[in-house]
């Protein structure tokens, strides 16, 4: 019962300019009732705001039903309710005066009408704010208006990268523009909010949005990567996704740990990072610069193959080509082609997703060594400890996700104790102890194992 009621409420985004329109058409038909050449019109008048009151009562209705889906909350959502409620019995009372007057033009009619108006703007108003998030329409407000406004003063632009806050000047930006509309402090779709820096940590009903330094359990970077047909896809269907540059600097500062009062230069950013910071920012020369970064561009042959393979692919960056790949049907096992394509272009991938991709260890050992993976998504598969031998060759990984390979035991960590690079494993649901981790911390201290109940260090 309760899911068809939110299916019935959400119909009320559909009728709700319904009942503005007709109001309008009855205020201004009013208006030219009172010349004494159209006088006829006044017997139209009742008709009109009865449609109007008839309408509105239906929005607000549904209204009510949507509200009680939940994700409404702060000032703009009762404002919006509280003014919707009172424009349908106002449209009910003009409707009942009208119907009683059809004779009279005057200033009670044209003062109702007027009244209306105000009602259906202050609703309309809120509802905006929902929709479009509260500073919708006084975003760029002229300095002078601002105030009037109540709109904060607008942070001036930074004079560079090196000394740009990392969060105040490039990520939250980004955040609002890409996901405010639907996650700010008046309508927390799932729960979540973009509008701080606490709460885009907090994240919402699905967990952590963001955990500083650890892409991985960060549900933010794991919503925005997934496939576009994939329902966990974020944002959702209709919205303007982040670009693949914007991507880049949301890993890049969750990666950073999530840095905030500080500087870019503090932090540190990669020559691969920089430009694109410059152009998120604006700074001036940030178009050119970033245009030539973005001369580098992955062997179209190569995609490809990949993608008629059944993969996902795309650039790191529009200054980076190396690729980001994985599984486009999760769940299918991969065929011979495919592993033939991955072999084919591992060298070029940083980021490779085999998760539940039904992989063997021969499987696995068939594409080879894999030189720039950092990170390797291995869960759900068949794999075993003589399946990690390459694994732990590979010299640039540093993420490594064995989650689900029941086969995998504390002998697998002696064989991953020698690689140099990995900062981060996670062996949930395997048959490693925490006697296998306990010894694999010794020889690699800094290095984090997350076995799902305890993480280590």
């Amino acid at each position: 019962m309760q899911d068809f009621v939110f299916f019935i409420g959400r119909f009320h985004v559909l009728v709700l300019h319904l009942p503005v329109g007709i109001v309008i058409a009855a205020v201004a038909l009013d208006w030219i009732a009172r010349r004494e050449r159209y006088a006829a019109l006044r017997q139209t008048s009742s008709f009109l705001w009865g449609a109007a009151a008839i309408s509105a009562v239906a929005t607000a209705v549904l209204g009510y039903l949507h509200f009680a889906e939940g994700g409404f909350t702060g000032t703009s959502a009762s404002s919006h309710r509280l003014f919707g409620t009172i424009t349908a019995l106002a449209c009910v009372a003009v409707w009942w005066l009208t119907s009683r007057s059809r004779g009279a033009a005057g200033a009670l009619r044209l003062g109702a009408g007027v009244v209306m108006l105000v009602l259906v703007t202050l609703t309309g108003h809120y509802g905006g704010n929902l929709t479009h998030g509260t500073d919708y329409l006084r975003q760029y407000a002229p300095a002078f208006l601002r105030p009037l406004l109540g709109a904060a003063e607008r942070r001036p632009r930074p004079a560079s990268v090196a000394v740009a806050d990392p969060y105040l000047d490039v990520v939250q930006p980004l955040l609002q523009q890409r996901c405010g509309t639907c996650h700010n402090d008046d309508k927390q779709s799932g729960g979540f909010s973009v509008a701080g820096y606490e709460s885009t940590l907090v994240g919402g009903d699905t967990g952590r949005a963001v955990v500083p330094g650890n892409l991985e359990a960060s549900e933010l970077y794991y919503r925005i990567t997934l496939p576009e047909d994939d329902e966990a896809h974020m944002p959702a269907e209709g919205k303007t996704p982040p670009t693949p540059a914007q991507i880049e600097i949301l890993r890049w500062w969750i990666a950073a740990g999530a840095p905030q009062q500080t500087t870019v230069a503090a932090v540190g950013a990669g020559a691969d990072v920089e430009p694109l910071l410059a152009a998120e920012i604006g700074l001036s020369g940030a178009t050119a610069a970033s245009a030539s970064t973005a001369t580098a561009t992955a062997d179209p042959a190569l995609v490809q193959k990949l993608f008629e393979a059944g993969f996902l692919v795309r650039q790191v960056s529009q200054a980076d080509a190396r690729l980001v790949v994985s599984v486009n049907s999760p769940g299918k096992a991969l065929d011979s082609a495919a592993l033939a394509a991955l072999a084919a272009a591992a060298p070029q991938i940083v980021d490779l997703n085999l998760a539940n991709a039904d992989l063997d260890d021969a499987e696995l050992a068939s594409i080879g060594t894999l030189p720039e993976v950092t990170h390797l998504r291995l869960a759900r598969n068949r794999l075993t400890d003589a399946g990690l031998t390459a694994i732990a060759a590979s010299p640039a990984l540093e993420h490594l996700n064995l989650y689900g390979n029941a086969g995998v035991t504390d002998a697998a960590l002696v064989t991953l104790a020698g690689s140099g690079s990995l900062r981060e494993l996670y062996v949930w649901q395997t048959a490693v102890t925490a006697v296998g981790v306990a010894r694999l911390h010794e020889q690699l201290p800094k290095l984090a194992v997350d076995r799902g109940a305890t993480t280590a260090p």
